[in-house]
């Protein structure tokens, strides 16, 4: 049986291709985003290791993740202006919860967009959380045929667009060795 994220989450942060996933994510952003004041949405942050990378650039950073050992873990680094939220991106908690009263200039998402079973119904919901002219960049595994886990750059093309993205570009930044061998990362940027 597959394992939880939450059985994960005590040891993600010594994992070396996880620490070096959120550093190269992190990189690559600064070339593209001035991060400076932003609000920004860790959607599927986990530990928070883009969280505690963004953390004393932005304004401030609402945490989010299904995951509530993650989200523990992510407390523990104990970051100023990091609202740390254990939950679901729907509609509802979007209507409901207090961190989400303001729009974002800046949503990320670091490896969690291929696990979505629903990932054009969040990336709708993402547009919606951003002002005019700001961004939505996720990082993924590439693939060149949707493998689980794993997105094309096609796919994602196709659903950041038709839900309103006025412009999107899909690159391929870096590349991890991990447990199982090289793999490159897509990094989806998407203006609306």
């Amino acid at each position: 049986m597959a394992k939880s994220w939450d059985e994960y989450a005590a040891d993600w942060d010594n994992e070396p291709s996880a620490l070096l996933y959120a550093d190269k994510a992190f990189e690559s952003l600064q070339k593209i985003v001035d991060i400076q004041d932003l609000r920004v949405l860790d959607f599927g942050c986990g530990t928070g290791l883009l969280s505690q990378k963004l953390s004393p650039l932005v304004k401030d950073i609402v945490a989010l993740d299904s995951s509530e050992a993650m989200i523990e873990q992510l407390d523990g680094k104990q970051l100023h202006n990091v609202e740390p939220v254990v939950d679901i991106l729907t509609r509802g908690l979007v209507a409901m919860h207090p961190a989400f009263r303001h729009q974002f200039d800046l949503v990320v998402a670091s490896s969690v967009c291929s696990f979505l079973p629903n990932y054009s119904d969040v990336a709708d919901i993402v547009f919606s959380l951003l002002d005019k002219g700001k961004y939505f960049v996720h990082w993924d595994w590439f693939s060149e045929h949707n493998e689980a886990g794993a997105m094309t750059p096609t796919h994602v093309l196709q659903v950041l667009s038709s839900v309103g993205f006025d412009e999107v570009e899909v690159t391929t930044p870096f590349s991890i060795e991990t447990p199982r061998g090289k793999s490159t990362v897509l990094m989806a940027i998407a203006k609306k």
